[in-house]
Protein backbone atom coordinates (compact mmCIF):
# COMPACT_ATOMS: atom_id res chain seq x y z
CA UNK A 1 0.00 0.00 0.00
CA UNK A 2 1.45 3.37 -1.07
CA UNK A 3 1.44 6.59 0.91
CA UNK A 4 -1.52 8.02 -0.98
CA UNK A 5 -3.49 4.81 -0.47
CA UNK A 6 -3.04 5.14 3.29
CA UNK A 7 -4.05 8.80 3.34
CA UNK A 8 -7.08 8.47 1.09
CA UNK A 9 -8.27 4.97 1.92
CA UNK A 10 -11.21 6.24 3.97
CA UNK A 11 -13.56 8.13 1.72
CA UNK A 12 -16.16 10.21 3.61
CA UNK A 13 -19.71 8.93 3.12
CA UNK A 14 -20.87 12.11 1.36
CA UNK A 15 -18.04 11.64 -1.15
CA UNK A 16 -19.03 8.09 -2.19
CA UNK A 17 -19.53 8.17 -5.93
CA UNK A 18 -21.80 6.37 -8.37
CA UNK A 19 -20.14 4.79 -11.41
CA UNK A 20 -21.08 7.83 -13.52
CA UNK A 21 -19.65 10.22 -10.93
CA UNK A 22 -16.55 8.03 -10.54
CA UNK A 23 -15.79 8.02 -14.26
CA UNK A 24 -16.31 11.78 -14.55
CA UNK A 25 -14.32 12.27 -11.33
CA UNK A 26 -11.24 10.65 -12.81
CA UNK A 27 -11.53 12.87 -15.88
CA UNK A 28 -12.00 15.99 -13.76
CA UNK A 29 -9.14 15.08 -11.40
CA UNK A 30 -6.84 14.75 -14.38
CA UNK A 31 -7.93 18.08 -15.82
CA UNK A 32 -7.54 19.79 -12.43
CA UNK A 33 -4.27 18.12 -11.42
CA UNK A 34 -2.17 21.14 -12.37
CA UNK A 35 -4.40 23.58 -10.48
CA UNK A 36 -6.46 24.79 -13.41
CA UNK A 37 -8.74 23.34 -16.05
CA UNK A 38 -8.08 24.59 -19.56
CA UNK A 39 -10.86 25.02 -22.07
CA UNK A 40 -9.39 22.15 -24.14
CA UNK A 41 -9.45 19.88 -21.08
CA UNK A 42 -13.03 20.83 -20.18
CA UNK A 43 -14.16 20.36 -23.78
CA UNK A 44 -12.45 16.96 -23.76
CA UNK A 45 -14.33 15.89 -20.64
CA UNK A 46 -17.69 17.00 -21.98
CA UNK A 47 -17.14 15.48 -25.42
CA UNK A 48 -15.88 12.20 -24.02
CA UNK A 49 -18.68 11.81 -21.48
CA UNK A 50 -21.50 12.71 -23.85
CA UNK A 51 -20.46 9.84 -26.15
CA UNK A 52 -20.67 7.16 -23.46
CA UNK A 53 -23.75 5.00 -22.96
CA UNK A 54 -23.02 5.28 -19.26
CA UNK A 55 -24.61 8.76 -19.36
CA UNK A 56 -27.58 8.02 -21.64
CA UNK A 57 -30.09 8.76 -18.85
CA UNK A 58 -28.39 11.96 -17.67
CA UNK A 59 -30.10 15.28 -18.31
CA UNK A 60 -28.61 18.78 -18.03
CA UNK A 61 -29.53 19.13 -14.34
CA UNK A 62 -28.09 15.67 -13.60
CA UNK A 63 -24.78 16.69 -15.17
CA UNK A 64 -24.78 19.95 -13.22
CA UNK A 65 -25.43 18.16 -9.93
CA UNK A 66 -22.74 15.57 -10.67
CA UNK A 67 -20.09 18.14 -11.56
CA UNK A 68 -21.00 20.34 -8.58
CA UNK A 69 -20.25 17.38 -6.30
CA UNK A 70 -17.02 16.54 -8.13
CA UNK A 71 -15.78 20.14 -8.15
CA UNK A 72 -16.49 20.37 -4.40
CA UNK A 73 -14.27 17.34 -3.76
CA UNK A 74 -11.57 18.62 -6.14
CA UNK A 75 -11.48 22.09 -4.56
CA UNK A 76 -11.66 20.97 -0.93
CA UNK A 77 -9.50 17.83 -1.03
CA UNK A 78 -7.46 17.97 -4.22
CA UNK A 79 -7.02 15.85 -7.32
CA UNK A 80 -5.53 12.82 -5.53
CA UNK A 81 -8.49 12.61 -3.17
CA UNK A 82 -10.91 12.86 -6.09
CA UNK A 83 -9.05 10.01 -7.79
CA UNK A 84 -9.27 7.91 -4.63
CA UNK A 85 -13.00 8.57 -4.29
CA UNK A 86 -13.52 7.81 -7.96
CA UNK A 87 -11.63 4.53 -7.92
CA UNK A 88 -13.88 3.23 -5.16
CA UNK A 89 -16.97 3.78 -7.33
CA UNK A 90 -15.54 2.61 -10.65
CA UNK A 91 -16.59 -0.84 -11.87
CA UNK A 92 -13.92 -3.18 -13.23
CA UNK A 93 -15.18 -2.95 -16.81
CA UNK A 94 -14.64 0.84 -16.91
CA UNK A 95 -11.09 0.97 -15.53
CA UNK A 96 -9.19 0.88 -18.83
CA UNK A 97 -11.66 3.30 -20.42
CA UNK A 98 -11.32 5.74 -17.50
CA UNK A 99 -7.52 5.52 -17.67
CA UNK A 100 -7.53 6.18 -21.43
CA UNK A 101 -9.93 9.09 -20.97
CA UNK A 102 -7.71 10.61 -18.27
CA UNK A 103 -4.58 10.33 -20.41
CA UNK A 104 -6.43 11.81 -23.39
CA UNK A 105 -7.54 14.79 -21.29
CA UNK A 106 -4.04 15.31 -19.87
CA UNK A 107 -2.63 15.48 -23.40
CA UNK A 108 -5.43 17.65 -24.83
CA UNK A 109 -3.77 20.99 -24.12
CA UNK A 110 -0.43 19.88 -25.57
CA UNK A 111 1.44 20.15 -22.26
CA UNK A 112 1.91 17.32 -19.77
CA UNK A 113 2.58 18.86 -16.37
CA UNK A 114 4.36 16.98 -13.57
CA UNK A 115 1.13 16.94 -11.56
CA UNK A 116 -0.66 15.30 -14.47
CA UNK A 117 2.09 12.69 -14.75
CA UNK A 118 1.67 11.99 -11.04
CA UNK A 119 -2.07 11.44 -11.45
CA UNK A 120 -1.50 9.16 -14.46
CA UNK A 121 0.94 7.10 -12.39
CA UNK A 122 -1.48 7.04 -9.42
CA UNK A 123 -4.30 5.92 -11.70
CA UNK A 124 -2.29 3.16 -13.37
CA UNK A 125 -1.23 1.81 -9.99
CA UNK A 126 -4.58 2.19 -8.24
CA UNK A 127 -6.53 0.73 -11.17
CA UNK A 128 -3.99 -2.13 -11.36
CA UNK A 129 -3.35 -1.56 -15.04
CA UNK A 130 -0.40 -3.64 -16.26
CA UNK A 131 2.58 -1.44 -17.09
CA UNK A 132 2.77 -2.51 -20.74
CA UNK A 133 -0.96 -1.85 -21.21
CA UNK A 134 -0.61 1.61 -19.66
CA UNK A 135 2.38 2.38 -21.88
CA UNK A 136 0.48 1.26 -24.99
CA UNK A 137 -2.51 3.46 -24.10
CA UNK A 138 -0.25 6.45 -23.46
CA UNK A 139 1.65 5.94 -26.75
CA UNK A 140 -1.55 5.78 -28.80
CA UNK A 141 -2.97 8.90 -27.15
CA UNK A 142 0.27 10.82 -27.70
CA UNK A 143 -0.08 10.03 -31.40
CA UNK A 144 -3.78 11.02 -31.34
CA UNK A 145 -3.08 14.38 -29.70
CA UNK A 146 -0.12 15.43 -31.88
CA UNK A 147 -2.24 16.98 -34.61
Amino acid sequence: MGLFDKIFSKVPEQDKLSKQEAFAGIALAMAGADGSISQAEWDGIVTYIRRLRLYDNFSGPSFDKMFDKLFRILKSQGASALVASSIDGLPEDLKLTAFACAVDIALADGVLEDEEKDIINQLAESLQIPEQTAISIIEVLIIKNKA
